[in-house]
């Protein structure tokens, strides 16, 4: 059977799924232990949390919310970037944890510590690397799937504002973690731009190579070079219609 696209980029996306929810199952099958595996901001404790926060759900809905944007972001960019996705979620994964878990529960906004979890941080991260990277290599494909992030996800990026600024959000007893979400996002922005020269790039017109060469054309441009060179006196002497005496 014929794919349209390169079986590989399945394996990575089918494996994160089944992790959170073989990890989810486990947990509320009540055979899991009952504890925060989650990013603690700046504690010893929570540092644990910068590996395995994003496998681990608060709840069914929490884990089917971040279930398809995470098959979906992962495929595309292993997809359009190949070997380059994979350090972007290798790499993503713990440098959005770590920013995570220095500014996460800031001490001046008066937050009380909490326990972060959730694959929203490599959700956000994905989202921001695919359409920052279209954006600044201005290829016509990739800018394309900027533009299929912005209508699909655009909404998404009200998630790294505070719920404080947000007061008609229900948040319930399980806040959104902003600061999660925006250490994804700026990490996915970042990469975008620190591997923009790695991968696919912006296909140059071959006559913008200084070192192109076309025989045809060449010759079309000399004549036309000619047409606009001026006759000769000779030519004109020859060119000029004869006198007949009488």
């Amino acid at each position: 059977m014929a794919y349209p696209f390169p079986k590989k980029t399945l394996v990575i996306p089918f494996f994160l799924v089944t992790l959170i929810w073989s990890v989810f199952l486990f947990e509320y099958s009540g055979l899991g232990l009952k504890d925060c595996y989650g990013v603690v901001p700046r504690t010893f404790y929570g540092l644990k949390g910068i590996l395995l926060s994003p496998i681990f759900h608060s709840s069914f809905t929490h884990l089917i919310s971040n279930t398809f944007p995470l098959f979906f972001l992962s495929f595309l960019a292993l997809l359009m970037y190949d070997r380059l996705a994979y350090y972007v979620l290798i790499f993503g994964w713990l440098l959005s944890g770590i920013i995570l878990w220095l500014i996460g529960n800031p001490p001046f906004m008066d937050s009380i510590a909490g326990c972060h979890i959730g694959a929203s941080g490599i959700v956000y991260m994905l989202a921001s690397f695919i359409l920052f990277s279209g954006l600044i290599r201005k290829e016509r494909g990739l800018m394309a799937i900027s533009g299929v992030i912005i209508l699909l996800y655009g909404g998404m990026f009200w998630g790294v504002i505070p719920e404080e600024f947000l007061p008609d959000f229900n948040l319930g007893n399980n806040p959104i973690s902003w600061e999660g979400h925006l250490s994804g996002f700026v990490v996915g922005a970042f990469f975008a731009y620190l591997f923009r020269k790695v991968g696919p790039q912006k296909v140059k017109p071959k006559w913008e190579d200084e070192n192109y060469y076309d025989p045809r054309e060449e010759e079309l441009w000399q004549k036309y070079l000619e047409s606009l060179t001026p006759n000769t006196p000779k030519e004109e002497k020859e060119n000029q219609p004869s006198i007949d005496k009488d």
